[in-house]
């Protein structure tokens, strides 16, 4: 698949109209204006087989992607050509068309997976491995995005959660799953250009429940001005905290923690062992925010300093979140009733429900030229 007249000219109209800055772990690029792309919020469903497309714009559903039941998320090809969905009832990445948002692919995994994630710089996917294979190995499949194949699977230390790339797309990350034993990596680093693991690292600094070392569950980075990465951001199982990395050192900075609440305004049901589940930093790189599923709230500090900004209520069960290119605004998957959110972010406040389908969960922004979105017509 060659680089086509549509890539070329989406390049151009992000040069042009955007001070492009490093993407946030989802890959929200930081645009200052929308001329010549279409935003979508990517809401997929983890309980359906029908998945949401929203347009921030006017805060609808345009589309429905109709397939890959039980997703894990959605992502985008780099050219804005397809959607990717990890499908985890038949371990398969189904591929949508974002024109006519209908599938036209289904690539076999190793076994069922968790999150995927797309490699803009290596046209490469990663999808982390949920369920050892039967011969009992711990894999990241990597899918060629030029051939859609699978090219090779990666031994890692335990079964994955999730993958992410840095945002200057220099490393994949790993955070697997499993009970942590001191001296094991709950964090492992993939080398893009040999797909191989490079290092480790555990989640550690903290005790609570008896545990010194902590699995890792969202994860989310810091950039520096040249798009180098400075943080990361991890959030643990069990614990409504932030851990803060030193990237280039991998030693804990900090702890962030919101006011605690009093526990008759806590939300104990469903939040599967991860008290907070959802980190986002915004793509102008001023603050990282936080939501946690028992306190239905998202929680923010601003960047660099990590000065607490404050809470912003949300409803039963907040989850995953991806923010606006503009960093205006942040939409939250609210798993306990159904719907997704979109916070004005300076104002603090909801300004928008959402319907979607059954419990919402992973969630993303896709930037595509124009002439990538879809057609209402063909895809309703």
């Amino acid at each position: 698949m060659g680089t086509s007249l549509t890539t070329r000219v989406f390049a151009a109209v992000v040069v042009v109209v955007a001070a492009a800055a490093a993407p946030s772990t989802q890959g929200v690029p930081k645009l200052d204006s929308y001329d010549g792309v279409a935003v979508r919020i990517l809401q997929s469903n983890n309980a359906g087989n029908v998945h949401h497309i929203i347009d921030p714009a006017t805060n609808t559903v345009v589309g429905l992607l109709r397939g890959c039941p039980h997703a894990h998320n959605l992502t985008t090809h780099p050219d804005g050509l397809y959607y990717y969905c990890a499908n985890e009832q038949e371990k398969t990445v189904d591929i949508f068309d974002t024109k006519t948002l209908r599938q036209v692919q289904q690539i076999k995994l190793s076994e069922r997976p968790n999150k995927i994630v797309v490699n803009k710089k290596y046209k490469k996917l990663y999808a982390g491995i949920r369920n050892r294979t039967a011969d009992g190995r711990s894999l990241v499949d990597v899918i060629d995005l030029n051939t859609h194949t699978l090219i090779k699977s990666i031994l890692v230390h335990h079964p994955v959660h999730n993958t992410y790339v840095t945002p200057d797309d220099s490393v994949v990350i790993a955070g697997l799953s499993g009970e942590v034993q001191p001296g094991e990596p709950t964090i492992q680093a993939i080398d893009p250009r040999t797909d191989e693991v490079i290092w480790g690292m555990e989640i550690t600094g903290h005790q609570q429940y008896g545990r010194t070392h902590h699995e890792v569950r969202p994860m989310a980075f810091e950039a520096n001005a040249d798009g180098s990465t400075k943080r990361l951001f991890a959030q643990a199982t069990g614990l409504n905290s932030v851990f803060v990395f030193d990237w280039k050192t991998r030693k804990l900075e900090t702890i962030l923690s919101p006011p605690p609440l009093p526990p008759w305004q806590q939300n104990a049901d469903g939040i599967q062992n991860s008290d907070s589940h959802g980190l986002e930093v915004l793509p102008n790189r001023s603050a990282v925010w936080a939501s946690s599923r028992l306190d239905s709230r998202i929680y923010g500090w601003s960047l660099p300093d990590l000065t607490y900004i404050g809470a912003i209520e949300t409803g039963p069960t907040a989850n995953w979140m991806t923010s606006t290119p503009d960093s205006k605004f942040m939409y939250v998957a609210i798993s306990g009733s159904d719907y997704t959110i979109a916070i004005d972010l300076q104002k603090k406040a909801i300004v928008s429900k959402i319907k979607t389908g059954a419990r919402p969960a992973r969630i993303s922004t896709a930037v595509l030229p124009a002439n990538r979105a879809e057609n209402t017509t063909a895809s309703r």
